[in-house]
């Protein structure tokens, strides 16, 4: 499992490139570098994901296990960061004019997109006799329940669109320069008040442990200027900034583990500290980009090859083939899927959406 991690280090360090002193890779945030980070994260996805389908026993799984156990929840925390920054940027633009496309455009295209690869996994169920009862089924539509897909990220994600369209919906009648901030923080509230909800309903930690950093990409748009002012002053500022970052990402780490409060300043300082390096740091790589524009379909189905060759008895027989055929299958199954969904999302939005 290692030399999966290792190549995948390869891959991000030769294509890596240090900013000069005293100057910084003002493109940390772009749609360009964001995507990349957001490739590095959905193959640790899919590792992790896939790991849990193998006995890992090898002296080579050790150092992975190792990280997996370190990474934990944290293999989506970019996408939930870079979500809500770009959904905050994009209000802070379009006002109320973005926030009622919402409803369409984000919502009920990310709901059928998902349903359709849940109709896809309930295909693929009743090919391999793997039975789940209807009222299962029909709940897996909403990413409650799952029957073989990953559906909790997709759960919250429809919640989280909600609340973020409730939050600033006054915007019609009311926008003024602090409004964003007054929506913002009716959003953060909400966002708390649904972490609390998922735990007294009793689902499981994995479930809302990272939702509040949807949020914190929210409010880091909003302070993205004066951020970056006090961080890239110079390289003085930004190492003495580094080196107390990762004294509390440390204390955070060692207590992320008594609650949930602790649990997502952890989360948070994890995040931070990607984004703090991205701004030094660039990587360039163009099938990190590729893969990263994809995130939604390679994390949505990728255990479908993980199931089938799982059936096929791969996971026993060669683990390194079986990962390796998990990823190629993925991506090809993923092309395909965006370019159909795609079609059927610009014809809903051409006739349902009016800017």
């Amino acid at each position: 499992m290692i030399l999966f991690i290792l190549i995948l280090l390869m891959i991000i360090i030769s294509n890596a490139e240090i900013a000069k002193p005293d100057t910084f890779n003002m493109e940390y945030i772009s749609i360009r570098q964001t995507n990349v980070i957001k490739g590095i994260f959905v193959i640790l996805v899919l590792l992790s994901h896939g790991s849990s389908y193998l006995n890992l026993t090898g002296v080579l799984d050790t150092p992975y296990k190792s990280l997996q156990s370190h990474l934990g929840q944290m293999v989506v925390s970019m996408f939930l960061f870079y979500s809500g920054f770009g959904m905050i940027k994009s209000i802070m633009k379009k006002r109320f004019g973005y926030i009622k496309t919402l409803p369409v455009k984000r919502f009920l295209i990310v709901v059928l997109n998902f349903d359709i690869a849940v109709i896809l996994f309930e295909i693929m169920n009743i090919f391999l006799k793997i039975h789940f009862d209807w009222k299962t089924i029909l709940l897996s539509f909403t990413g409650w329940v799952g029957i073989g897909n990953s559906n909790w990220y997709m759960f919250d994600i429809f919640v989280l669109y909600i609340l973020l369209f409730v939050s600033f919906y006054f915007l019609k009648w009311f926008d003024k320069e602090f409004s964003l901030y007054i929506g913002m923080l009716i959003f953060t509230i909400l966002s708390i008040a649904f972490v609390y909800w998922e735990i007294k309903v009793g689902q499981p930690a994995w479930f809302y442990n990272t939702i509040i950093l949807f949020a914190l990409g929210g409010w880091f748009a909003l302070f993205q200027e004066q951020i970056e002012c006090i961080v890239m002053k110079n390289d003085y500022v930004y190492i003495v900034l580094g080196a107390i970052m990762a004294v509390l990402y440390w204390i955070s780490f060692k207590n992320r583990n008594y609650g949930i409060k602790a649990y997502s300043v952890w989360a948070c300082l994890f995040t931070l500290a990607v984004v703090m390096i991205t701004m030094k740091i660039s990587i360039k790589s163009t099938v990190l980009e590729w893969i990263g524009k994809r995130v939604f379909s390679i994390y949505i189905l990728q255990r479908i090859p993980m199931i089938i060759l799982t059936k096929t008895g791969f996971t026993q027989n060669s683990p390194c083939t079986f990962f390796v055929l998990v990823f190629l299958i993925t991506l090809g199954i993923a092309v395909i899927f965006d370019y159909m969904v795609g079609k059927l999302d610009n014809v809903i939005v051409k006739h349902l959406v009016k800017e």
